[in-house]
């Protein structure tokens, strides 16, 4: 793993990291001003709706979910070479690093096929997306508790983002069925998102630190 700990050494990946945080959330933001919708809510709207098709932010949110996919691997890649440095299993970096590659190409479909007039491949984006994330944070979460002085906050939020996920799906599921939940169903999905940032914030905060 010497590419990638190379990798660590030389990639920007705490500011990176942090300046990531800061840009989707403000795309975000933009993206609901766009939106145009006075009774928008983290309660009535999942996150997908920003790019729906009839929606004035589906261009901006659409692009910046593309944009973002790779920039999340690369970071992801870097605090790779960090847990490799400390010990990490390198078998289990390179499943990480291929479902990176996954949850990324899932992220991308899901911008390119709106919810409204693309729902299949919209959903078979999302299921990839999903299956990518809890996949790479088990990962994490694994590689960050035994590796060698790793501060336990950080496997903490990576195993935090697997359960947030995990609320939404069953929360959504419970939508799909019966209608029922539908509120908490779109608030669930936004912690999801805002646990995905937390862990890059610290992920960021922590590096920036050591280095």
């Amino acid at each position: 793993m010497k590419k990638l700990e190379n990798f660590y050494e030389n990639f920007p990946g705490s500011y990176v990291a942090l300046l990531t945080v800061v840009w989707v959330l403000l795309f975000h933001l933009i993206s609901i001003i766009l939106y145009n919708d006075p009774n928008f809510s983290l309660f009535t709207h999942y996150v997908s709706d920003l790019g729906a098709s009839t929606s004035g932010s589906v261009i901006f949110w659409s692009v910046n979910m593309i944009i973002g996919s790779p920039i999340r691997v690369l970071i992801g890649l870097y605090i790779l070479g960090l847990l490799s440095k400390r010990g990490a299993n390198e078998k289990h970096i390179k499943i990480t690093t291929y479902f990176m590659v996954i949850g990324a190409i899932g992220s991308i479909i899901i911008a390119l096929n709106p919810h409204d007039t693309s729902r299949f491949f919209h959903l078979i984006g999302a299921f990839i997306y999903f299956i990518g994330v809890v996949v790479i944070q088990s990962f994490y979460f694994k590689m960050e508790l035994n590796a060698e002085n790793i501060p336990k906050y950080l496997p903490f939020i990576s195993i935090l983002v697997v359960v947030v996920y995990f609320v939404f799906l069953s929360l959504e599921i419970v939508v799909l069925i019966s209608g029922f939940l539908r509120e908490i169903a779109c608030f669930s999905e936004w912690m999801a998102l805002f646990s995905l940032m937390a862990w890059l914030g610290l992920h960021g905060f922590y590096t920036h630190q050591i280095k």
